[in-house]
């Protein structure tokens, strides 16, 4: 197990009702709220005006800010950085998925610096010399609501962002900051039950995803990190089968929104060197594409699982047994462990999600451009170093 240092200051709020808490939990921040939401579910479905009753009767002001893309856009956060300003912004309040969430950490963020917020984004793979002067060192306080569960973003200090502007390469970067921590979440499982069953699924492969960012890792001695992973990723398949037959299946929605606020969570990453190679990847073939983001980690991952599994094949082997509950019947550990994958593939299929690029609708032209892309950081991989012929592997592999 890896040295490590954890700290999240972070408060859930978790169940059936907490949503009724909003109001008592903004209070102490201040009564002027930047109120930031995606382009259309909230309001359909009646979470809107539960959130602006909340906020009368307690006399928050507000303004809103709603329209976030899936694939959240640096022009909707220089928009709210501006608002923030303009109106005097207090406190951020983020309605909604990760990508809500990302945004409000962005916003709060750049409306605190005296520089722009990109380049935070665009230095921190980059290691360039003077990258330290573009790094937040203070947020305007948020708060998460967070209506689908994923990417674990209400409980992390990472926002993605993607700079898609007419006539540049489209970029889709990362940054990662403690200043981007939630004051607290909001996690109540009702609030998911109207999520489509493609939004379900994707965010079931999202989660599984981060889960196994942090299982296929060299570390070594960390039994009690992988029976807690294992555990968790055995209760994301079944309970990711009964919500897609019954959405309002309130136990496994709760099960499910758990397991994701954990997934990508600080308490996740410890003890272990993380292996983000697909996630990366992904980031490439969403900004050419503007794909869902669980979706295109259901494709990526299992095509990156078959093209390493000859460095590492115990773990794999390990990860069939113990997830799938496969026998091993006297076979070899990449024997197994290949069925383990194909176990995956077959999950993810059954839940109604694409499993290859032609399904996906995604061109595989652009798959050279991808390759390219993600390397121009420099090599990738902790699990196995991956040079811009074994990314395009990976990718054509998965068409």
């Amino acid at each position: 197990m890896e040295n490590f240092v954890y700290h999240s200051p972070t408060k859930i709020l978790f169940g059936n009702g907490q949503i009724n808490n909003l109001a008592q939990e903004i209070l102490p921040y201040g009564r002027k709220v930047l109120f930031v939401y995606g382009e259309k579910h909230i309001r359909q479905h009646g979470v809107y005006d539960r959130i602006v009753n909340l906020l009368q009767d307690a006399d928050i002001s507000w303004i809103d800010f709603g329209g976030v893309h899936p694939n959240p856009r640096m022009d909707m956060v220089y928009k709210g950085i501006d608002l923030c300003h303009e109106e005097k912004i207090d406190f951020i309040l983020a309605v909604g998925g990760g990508s809500v969430s990302d945004t409000a950490k962005a916003i709060a963020a750049g409306a605190k610096s005296d520089f722009d917020i990109w380049n935070a984004f665009s230095d921190f793979l980059r290691r360039v010399p003077d990258a330290e002067k573009n790094i937040p060192r203070e947020a305007l306080p948020i708060g998460v609501v967070i209506t689908k569960a994923g990417t674990g973003s209400e409980f992390d200090l990472t926002s993605v962002v993607t700079k898609w502007e007419e006539g540049t390469p489209h970029e889709k970067l990362l940054h990662m900051n403690p200043v981007f921590y939630p004051r607290f979440s909001i996690c109540d499982p009702t609030l998911t039950y109207t999520l489509s069953a493609a939004q379900t699924a994707y965010g079931i492969a999202d989660m599984m995803t981060h889960y196994f960012e942090q299982y296929f890792s060299q570390s070594e001695n960390t039994e009690y990190l992988d029976r807690m992973k294992e555990g968790a990723l055995k209760t994301i398949i079944t309970c990711g089968t009964r919500v897609i037959s019954y959405p309002e299946d309130y136990a496994a929605r709760a099960e499910l929104m758990y397991a994701a606020l954990w997934s990508c969570s600080a308490q996740n990453i410890t003890g272990v060197i993380p292996e983000w190679t697909s996630h990366f990847i992904e980031h490439e073939i969403t900004a050419l594409t503007d794909l869902n983001h669980g979706l295109g980690m259901a494709i990526i991952f299992p095509a990156w699982m078959k093209y390493v599994i000859g460095d590492h094949p115990a773990r794999f082997a390990r990860y069939a047994s113990e997830v799938w509950n496969i026998p091993r019947n006297g076979r070899g550990d990449i024997e197994l462990g290949m069925e383990g994958i194909h176990k995956t593939i077959e999950f993810w299929s059954s839940l109604g999600i694409p499993t290859n690029w032609s399904e996906a609708g995604v061109d595989p032209d652009i798959l050279p451009i991808a390759a390219k892309r993600a390397l121009r950081f420099g090599t990738m991989g902790t699990f196995k170093k991956l040079e811009e012929e074994d990314v395009l592997h990976i990718l054509k592999s998965a068409c």
